[in-house]
């Protein structure tokens, strides 16, 4: 069997692939290498494209590097195969909700606005000291309650907050929230969340979600923290919102950073804390293509 990888994700566990006989591995680093190495590939690790799919007679199995399977919308010729295309759903769960607790953190305990007054020379010890607050006892919505969104209503649980959440599946809840609400409850969440966090995944569905009336259905202090796909988010409604939002007279808004920050979609990144036991290694590369969930373009994460 030919494999062919694509990614540098999760390259740290590739040699696990080693001792598994019968297995060709061919990792390439452009389009133009997959396409050389594709014509008798079986197994695809990475996201193709559909002129890459027309060349692969063979493939039969995609697995996506990531939870997100967005990159089926663009694909419609691997849509309508017979490919299986599987996704690593879950695997990010700790580092994206540990990311989420990050800002979380940073904001309520005044970091970043610390930072910027460390640049002006600001001491600000009068107006920072009744700045702050505390994650305890506040309400925290999840927007999609997959494998991404149950690993921040753990996290959230243990900081002793309450945890809503929606989901395109709804049903009964766990021992981090009483019950998964429907969509349609989604401006229920907003108006009761002082944190909200974005994990659905991207489809034709969710795209602009969260529009100008989700928004407004906040309250003016939340947080609304995306770490799934900016494309669920309307940033012409964002822009608006934060334009149009009217100057907050709590010491908590005084002297503000900017309410809008962004960065690089790093939250999936981290190193492995330890390496696999030996015993452990050659079971976990048998399993390193074939996830539990099989991918479609309507999936949730």
């Amino acid at each position: 069997m030919k494999v062919v990888l694509a990614s540098f994700e999760g390259e740290a566990y590739f040699d696990m692939l080693n001792d598994l006989p019968d297995l060709e591995v061919v990792r390439v680093h452009s389009e133009a290498e997959a396409m050389a190495e594709i014509a008798d590939c079986e197994v695809y690790y990475g996201r193709p494209s559909d002129a890459l799919v027309d060349a692969a007679p063979k493939l039969k199995l995609i697995q996506s590097p990531g939870a997100g399977v967005d990159f089926l919308m663009n694909t419609p010729k691997l849509v309508e195969s017979d490919i299986i295309v599987t996704n690593t759903r879950g695997a990010h769960g700790p580092s994206i909700a540990e990311h989420v607790f990050a800002f979380l953190l940073a904001f309520n305990r005044g970091i970043p606005q610390a930072l910027e007054w460390q640049k002006e020379k600001h001491w600000g010890r009068e107006e920072g000291y009744r700045a702050l607050s505390e994650i305890k006892d506040t309400t925290i919505g999840i927007i999609g309650y997959g494998q991404i969104g149950r690993s921040v209503a753990k996290r959230a649980r243990a900081f002793e907050t309450e945890v809503i959440a929606v989901d395109a599946r709804p049903g009964p809840g766990d021992e981090n929230v009483a019950e998964v609400w429907p969509l349609e409850r989604l401006h229920d969440l907003l108006g009761q969340s002082d944190a909200i966090v974005i994990s659905a995944p991207y489809t034709r569905g969710s795209r602009h979600l969260f529009d100008a009336a989700a928004f407004a259905a906040m309250k003016p202090t939340a947080y609304l923290i995306a770490i799934s796909r900016g494309g669920i988010v309307d940033e012409n409604a964002l822009a608006n919102a934060l334009n149009t939002a009217p100057e907050s007279t709590s010491p908590r808004r005084s002297r503000s950073p900017p309410r809008a920050r962004s960065g690089p979609r790093a939250t999936s990144s981290s190193r492995p804390t330890s390496p696999a036991p030996p015993a452990q290694k050659k079971n976990d590369a048998s399993r390193f293509f074939m996830t539990t969930w099989f991918a479609s373009p309507t999936a949730t994460s």
